[in-house]
């Protein structure tokens, strides 16, 4: 499970029987993961997806929530592509989502607007730029300070990349049996598919 978060993926698979390795980068999500995961068997492991080095080959990498359009840089998604594939055994899967251009063009608005969950109350901020087709959001706690009495915020930033283009890549590293879905409902993705879930395969001989 790479770029695990909070863990919620690798504790869903594990309570169905599978041998999960959770991976992040960041310490407080491990710290978070290893709350939610911390009575079952998985292994946490803080590693950069683009330089995955885990303790065996497995026969499924997955990477969820849009976490490879935080990666900005075309060489980078490259070399996220790479690492993935020497982690797999011969005839392993990459199961991974992406956000559209549609969705992070359509999703930033002109103004902030504000909403609440469970009982959080919240401002959200976005823009999109086109040159770069990326999409910096700001979330802002209302309800939430710090030491200096300002509000906590999150800034988040994705850069949206053409499906094809992602399909090239998958080739290039050496996967097969590429398949692109509309992650809602799994049909065929159109113009105004939000999020593209897609699957390869890592050949079953060297």
């Amino acid at each position: 499970d790479v770029a695990c978060g909070t863990g919620q993926v690798s504790r869903y698979l594990s309570q169905r029987g599978a041998s999960v390795t959770a991976v992040d980068v960041s310490p407080d999500m491990l710290r978070v993961a290893l709350a939610v995961t911390g009575d079952l068997k998985v292994v946490l492991l803080r590693q950069d997806m683009r330089y995955l080095c885990l303790p065996h080959r497995v026969n499924l990498i997955i990477c969820a929530t849009d976490s490879l359009n935080y990666l900005h840089c075309e060489k980078d998604i490259r070399r996220a592509f790479l690492s993935f594939y020497s982690n797999l055994i011969p005839g392993g899967y990459v199961l991974f989502d992406m956000n559209t251009i549609w969705q992070l063009q359509e999703g930033s608005d002109i103004e902030p607007w504000d909403f609440e969950v469970e009982g959080e109350s919240m401002r959200w901020i976005s823009e999109w730029d086109e040159p770069s087709r990326t999409a910096s959001l700001q979330l802002i706690f209302l309800n939430s300070r710090g030491e200096s009495g300002v509000p906590l915020s999150e800034i988040h930033r994705e850069r949206a990349y053409p499906q094809h283009w992602i399909e090239e890549e998958l080739v290039k590293v050496g996967f097969v049996g590429i398949a692109a879905l509309d992650a809602s409902g799994l049909g065929k993705v159109g113009e105004r598919t939000r999020r593209i879930q897609f699957v390869a395969r890592k050949a079953d001989r060297y």
